[in-house]
């Protein structure tokens, strides 16, 4: 482990990289308070682990200081917005759409950066997954049965919903739509707490290695094309008010997208990750960070019509009140040139 963090620390240095020194004096670099949901599977994480700040991050304690932290569920992020005690959030295409639509944060929000796509014919897709020896071979089987998804409004949710109404099922009167923590997931569809539930990748992998269960359908079979379906918001008048710690953040974050895509780098990063998460090394090496993994823009870029697809869809389907136009509230000028 050790060498190989020794190693990752001269490869940057030789390719011109340096290590952060303090800040200037009397400059005082403003506090970035930045919520996301899922550990490991969402790069953002990695901001947690003191050689990625070492080595990856140039401007993390120069420019900004980070409170990173993270919530079960987006619409518990957007609460914390709306109450002013975060400043930028990983936010889903549903949550954000029913934010803006609702008015819940003052002064409004702007998406500044991606996260990651579902539905990605050549990367991983969302599954739901229940016992492999449960009566459920498909979608119309789950009538009368307990879906678990990560929280009530979230990205998992509504795929969830969208995917039971393609089928022809009701999302409120033919299943009991649940709450249960990502954590938690494999664990309530074994001990048979729920009939079926929502697996993020890392759980998702985890759970097959272990066996006994299988995979209802995923993502792509209920959306049918690619959409992005986490993403990075700011609070307005949190842009006005630090607009340099927020490119000094999105700065380090597209850094860091890229270090973590080299092939080159994939081992050490792995090597980082178990040791920070205590995350299990063979599941990590099965997916993590390849097209087995989530499909994550390299240089954070907003592609308006890949959002607006999903939020449409919702919205044609009568989740959402309105078809919130997205592009207004798109803004890639904070990300690096």
């Amino acid at each position: 482990m050790k060498v190989r963090v020794v190693a990752l620390v001269a490869t940057l240095l030789v390719l011109g990289g340096s290590l952060p020194g303090p800040a200037p004096v009397g400059a005082e670099a403003p506090t970035l308070k930045v919520q996301y949901i899922v550990p490991v599977d969402q790069v953002v994480s990695l901001f947690d682990i003191p050689q990625i700040q070492q080595t990856v991050l140039k401007n993390y304690g120069k420019r900004y200081k980070l409170e990173l932290s993270r919530a079960q569920g987006t619409p518990f992020l957007v609460a914390a917005m709306a109450a002013g005690e975060t400043d930028i959030a990983y936010l889903a295409y549903n949550s954000f759409a029913s934010a803006v639509i609702k008015g819940v944060v003052p002064g409004g929000l702007t998406i500044v950066a991606s996260d990651f796509y579902d539905s990605h014919p050549e990367y991983f897709a969302f599954p739901w997954m229940c016992l492999a020896d449960a009566p459920i071979n498909s979608v119309k089987d789950l009538k009368g049965k307990k879906i678990g998804v990560l929280a009530i409004g979230t990205g998992a949710d509504a795929s969830t919903r969208l995917m039971l109404k393609k089928s022809g099922l009701d999302p409120v009167k033919d299943v009991n739509i649940v709450e249960i923590p990502a954590p938690a997931m494999e664990e309530a569809v074994r001990s048979k707490k729920i009939d079926a539930g929502f697996f993020a990748p890392f759980f998702a992998y985890k759970a097959l290695a272990a066996g006994g269960l299988k995979k209802v359908l995923d993502s792509y079979q209920a959306w049918g094309k690619p959409y992005l379906f986490s993403f990075v918001v700011a609070r307005n008048d949190y842009l006005k008010k630090s607009p340099d710690a927020v490119r000094a953040f999105l700065d380090d974050y597209v850094a860091l997208e890229k270090f973590t895509q080299k092939p080159e780098n994939r081992d050490a990063v792995i090597d980082l990750v178990v040791a920070h998460f205590k995350a299990p090394k063979a599941i990590l090496q099965q997916f993590y960070l390849t097209k087995k993994d989530m499909y994550r823009p390299a240089d954070g870029r907003v592609n308006p019509d890949d959002l607006q697809h999903a939020i449409s869809r919702l919205h044609e389907l009568g989740f959402l009140e309105k078809d919130v136009q997205v592009a207004q509230y798109v803004d890639n000028s904070y990300l690096p040139r």
